[in-house]
């Protein structure tokens, strides 16, 4: 499900700026890089729990067997979201928001 929800690039260029307004635990560049990498992963997982969450038991069913059925596609599943009344760019948008507020805090991820 790569890049259905965002792509790397955009997932790094949020953490790159949250990193920018955040003191950071790091004492080496490669702790850095670790502690950025940790990051992106915790925001793209946030990201997916979020989403996923909106679904209820039903839908997420329907879903599954959407992507198993068909050639998976971005165009697919965000097809599947709006049809559910779902709009997937703001629960995105909504769970960036909070990874952010709880990165800015200074929790570990959101």
């Amino acid at each position: 499900m790569e890049e259905y929800l965002l792509d790397r690039e955009t997932l790094e260029k949020l953490v790159d700026e949250s990193m920018k307004k955040h003191p950071l635990p790091a004492n080496s560049a490669e702790e850095l890089t670790q502690y950025r990498e940790q990051q992106i992963k915790a925001l793209d997982d946030h990201i997916a729990q979020t989403v996923f969450g909106s679904l209820n038991e039903e839908q997420s069913n329907q879903l599954e067997q959407l992507l198993d059925n068909e050639e998976e596609a971005p165009e697919t599943f965000r097809d599947f979201f709006r049809q559910q009344g779902i709009n997937i760019e703001e629960t995105i948008a909504d769970a960036i928001n909070s990874f952010n507020a709880n990165f800015l805090k200074g929790g570990q991820n959101a």
